[in-house]
């Protein structure tokens, strides 16, 4: 048991760790200039939202107590809210003039997109982080990447606790996928009629905004797999053409 922290112990830390699994050591490739360039411009559009929400949200909180200097106030404000907006929109089409000019990424991006309830974030998103899907390969690796997979809490027989996720995980990722599923719910058919159904059951509401997250990930690593558009019903049409 060691006592105390200083560099010189957390380098003789980091030095051993390294040592003792350098057989499990894997080289991985860097980012290509196109995804890191991305990967700026999303971080870039992530503080301009922060930047406009939080505006939104100083002015409606003041309206509620004083209506006449939440007016006022949403006044000065109007010409810095129209400059971030402005900003955010030139960086979302940057961005996708980015994708458009890298053949792979295009082609990637439209796969991901022709899944029903991930839109143009998401999508870009998963693009940055999985390094064009060669990262992570299966679902349940980018399940647990992003903070959705079930794991379940035992210990011997007196310990059960419930089955959860885990908080190690890409946040901002998860953010982005969670409102995918809630706007799924809405606006995707098939996943409105499985949330419904499910919740009909007795299954908690988060519990199946987790399912469908899982099923949104599920979808969009089989159709870049596949290297073919999201198709609904597709294993019901391949058994009728069979």
């Amino acid at each position: 048991m060691v006592r105390g922290k200083n560099d010189k112990v957390d380098s003789y830390r980091i030095a051993r760790y390294a040592m003792v699994n350098a057989d499990q050591a894997k080289l991985i490739s860097p980012s290509n200039g196109t995804l890191q360039l991305l990967k700026d411009l999303l971080a870039c559009r992530t503080r301009l939202s922060k930047a406009i929400q939080s505006i939104n949200v100083s002015v409606r909180e003041l309206v509620r107590i004083d209506k006449a200097s939440g007016k006022e106030l949403a006044k000065l404000n109007k010409a810095a809210l129209e400059g971030l907006r402005k900003s955010k929109t030139a960086i979302e089409k940057r961005m996708q003039e980015l994708i458009s000019s890298d053949p792979e990424l295009k082609t990637i991006f439209a796969l991901a997109t022709s899944v029903k309830g991930v839109g143009q974030v998401l999508a870009t998103e998963l693009l940055i982080y999985t390094h064009k899907f060669t990262r992570m390969t299966n679902v349940r690796q980018l399940a647990c990447y992003c903070g959705i997979a079930p794991f379940t809490h035992t210990s011997g027989t007196s310990i059960r606790g419930k089955t959860r996720t885990s908080h190690f995980a890409n946040m901002a990722l998860k953010r982005t996928l969670h409102l995918a599923a809630m706007s799924s719910t809405q606006y995707v058919p098939d996943l409105r009629k499985y949330y419904e159904r499910k919740v009909a059951e007795g299954k908690s509401k988060m519990c199946v905004i987790n399912a469908i997250r899982n099923k949104l990930l599920q979808r969009v690593l089989a159709v870049v797999k596949r290297g073919t558009p999201y198709v609904i019903n597709y294993a019901e049409k391949n058994l009728v053409k069979s």
